[in-house]
């Protein structure tokens, strides 16, 4: 039981839980979350989903990998966005993260996202849009140790779920300039009651994006929790190498992280890779599928 208890305290206390992890995508890994105001794309979702109201045909996007390299604690998501007559631009997500002891579940995080994304103004040099997100969050825990001390016979703990907003902004302007602003949990849901009552993180983001040329894309953000002083600085860019290859990097402050990843492309479908490395903690690897129709 102690072994146990141990081991989901150092959970909550040093990796990221689902509903503030701003290094999901094999994309946000690479460049270290700094791709706020970035071209729609499939994980737009996910870090400003003001960037589906740039979404111009059906796509989906899988990935996964485990956190820090360890193998009891893998985490997944999967996208889909599409523009869907009348209704306008539409994208669902969803993330999983789960704490492992052998083959023993310790704990699972679950959130299901509901997207949409709009123009409030488009014309030939200039564009503003709106995106809002709902997220369903649950959180179930396994078994207590039991007598047997594996959980085999322990008894069933509880689960909690709880729904949180998200918005989105993005303006751009003749294609080169872009800037977008992301706040998650704008409704400040919280978890448990009375004493035991835990307001979930809320996160803002704002970041720059501009693109010199067609095949360079550089970007720079900013992120703080709300209510903390501290603030993290991001940078970074992602290159066309040629119509095939893609190269995505960045770095990030406060503490400081080196993001890598790269893009193949053939046609509509593409392969993804992306590390972020800790000053502490091993890297993290991440592998993503995307398709387009």
């Amino acid at each position: 039981m102690k072994k146990f208890s141990i081991i989901l305290l150092l959970m909550s206390l040093i990796f990221p839980q689902i509903s503030n992890n701003a290094f999901l995508t094999t994309e946000s890994i690479a460049m270290v979350g700094s791709n706020i105001a970035q071209n729609g794309s499939y994980e737009g979702i996910f870090n400003n989903p003001a960037r589906l109201a740039d979404i111009d045909k059906f796509d989906l996007s899988v990935g996964g990998g485990n956190i820090y390299g360890f193998s009891w604690l893998p985490s997944y998501y999967f996208s889909m966005n599409a523009p869907i007559p009348v209704l306008g631009k539409i994208g669902i997500g969803f993330q999983q993260l789960k704490t492992k002891n052998g083959s023993t579940v310790l704990s699972t995080e679950q959130k299901l996202s509901i997207g949409y994304g709009l123009d409030l103004q488009r014309d030939n040099n200039s564009q503003l849009s709106i995106g809002f997100v709902g997220n369903s969050i649950q959180w179930d825990l396994g078994s207590s140790a039991g007598t047997n001390g594996d959980g085999s016979n322990g008894i069933e703990l509880s689960s909690q779920s709880v729904v949180t907003l998200d918005i989105g902004l993005l303006a751009t302007l003749r294609d080169k300039y872009r800037c977008g602003v992301y706040i998650n949990n704008i409704n400040s849901a919280a978890v448990g009651s009375g004493m035991s009552r835990t307001i979930l993180p809320r996160r803002l983001n704002a970041g720059i994006n501009y693109i010199p040329i067609s095949n360079l894309s550089t970007s720079i953000s900013m992120e703080r929790l709300l209510g903390d002083t501290e603030v993290q600085m991001k940078g970074g860019l992602q290159y066309s190498i040629n119509s095939v290859i893609d190269v995505m990097m960045g770095v990030q402050s406060n503490p400081n992280r080196f993001g890598f990843g790269t893009k193949i492309k053939l046609i509509d479908q593409s392969i993804a890779y992306g590390l972020i490395t800790h000053p502490v903690l091993p890297i993290t690897h991440q592998i993503s599928i995307g398709l387009g129709f």
